[in-house]
């Protein structure tokens, strides 16, 4: 590790570990992606690349997490098993100088609401059923976006791609402030879904707003 704050952002796969990448230059901080792959609800392996992190000496840990597919049945309660052990929580060896604080940073649905924060406040509390429905509406304004490592390696950066002026800029002040206003009116209206914590990760990495 370098001396100044190392952060490591675990992905559950290559949106996520695309987008962190972006970002790395507005970060003040070492900031290292980490992906699981394609397997974005492989649990176990969730665990392993937090070990590994707070093993590598990272002071900081974020956990991306889709909701998708964690709304019930076993799949939420394995989730909310893992998440009580980690979120929130100082991890390591303090008499060896190891401390990592563990965060996990839900959207419901998926990463890709995130996106269309940038965008339009009007998805701020609609409920989207699928994946798909998260996309149809983020193509109103990146019509070529796709889940894609050939999408993603073509855009360069995907920081830049939702906020280049083109057939209408997005904002990452915007995304913040949607993604603000989905906790407090999920708060206030007790629904589970559609939310992002992700403006939670833009503030750790000191990233302006």
């Amino acid at each position: 590790m370098t001396g100044r704050k190392a952060i490591a952002v675990i992905g559950e796969g290559i949106t996520e570990k695309y987008y962190i990448e972006s970002l790395k230059g507005l970060s003040p901080f070492t900031v290292l992606p980490r992906s699981l792959g394609t397997n974005a609800s492989n649990l176990p392996k969730l665990a392993d690349a937090i070990e590994a992190s707070i093993r590598d000496g990272y002071d900081e840990v974020f956990c991306l997490i889709d909701m998708d597919g964690k709304r019930d049945g076993e799949n939420r309660a394995a989730y909310l098993r893992l998440k009580a052990k980690y979120h929130d929580r100082v991890h390591g060896n303090k008499r060896k100088g190891v401390q990592c604080r563990v965060m996990f940073v839900e959207t419901e649905r998926c990463t890709e609401l995130w996106f269309l924060y940038h965008f339009t406040r009007s998805a701020v509390t609609r409920e989207f059923t699928s994946y798909r429905e998260v996309e149809h509406e983020l193509h109103k304004y990146r019509p070529q976006y796709e889940k894609t490592e050939r999408y993603f390696r073509s855009v360069g950066s995907l920081h830049r791609e939702l906020t280049a002026d083109k057939g209408g800029a997005g904002s990452l002040q915007q995304a913040i402030r949607n993604a603000e206003s989905s906790l407090a009116s999920r708060l206030h209206d007790g629904r589970k879904y559609t939310y992002s914590e992700m403006h939670w990760l833009i503030e750790a990495l000191g990233i302006l707003k």
